[in-house]
């Protein structure tokens, strides 16, 4: 699979492929900032420069994951990750934060998930893409809604968040051949 991916978003942000040059200690900071992470698995690790560069090295050389920086005005604000992807049943998983608070509530998610999913589909030949996001994470819950994502199911109690026991939204996206034309 290419991984020379370049995504224009707007005149401003655009998507590529991270390599291990794009891992800095802001990058790593995120992932161990509950606030940033508190959402994620990423809150149970602890982050640092080589258990990150380890794992984008693993993304970029795996055949069934594409992990994006986001770039704002050139500057790393977030990742977005299309994989696994399942070339058998044309799907995938998407997930994605933006790390940098600077650039929270200005709508950047929502475009860039849009763009992803419009590069799954059109460019990737993909006919289904599934996410999920915790109860209580209102923001996640908004912008798949925008984006078309539609409410498929629930895991009930599947998690444990701040010491409560919360449901796992699980939501997807259907290809339909004309919606990117």
């Amino acid at each position: 699979m290419n991984k020379d991916i370049f995504i224009k978003v707007d005149s401003l942000c655009f998507l590529r492929v991270l390599n291990e040059r794009d891992v800095s200690e802001n990058y790593v900071s995120w992932l161990n900032n509950y606030e940033i992470s508190k959402y994620t698995q990423q809150k149970f690790i602890k982050h640092n420069l080589n258990n990150v560069e380890e794992f984008v090295k693993q993304k970029r050389e795996s055949s069934i994951d594409l992990l994006f920086g986001i770039f704002y005005d050139n500057i790393h604000i977030g990742n977005i990750k299309l994989g696994p992807i399942s070339w058998e049943h044309k799907s995938a998983e998407i997930s994605y934060f933006i790390g940098d608070k600077n650039f929270w509530g200005k709508g950047i998610a929502s475009k860039v998930v849009k763009k992803v999913v419009e590069y799954g589909i059109k460019d990737l030949s993909l006919e289904k893409i599934n996410s999920a996001y915790l109860e209580v994470n209102i923001v996640s819950a908004k912008v798949l809604e925008k984006c078309g994502f539609l409410i498929e199911g629930e895991k009930i109690s599947e998690v444990i968040f701040e010491n409560k026991r919360i449901n796992l939204i699980l939501v997807g996206f259907v290809a339909n051949k004309n919606i990117f034309q």
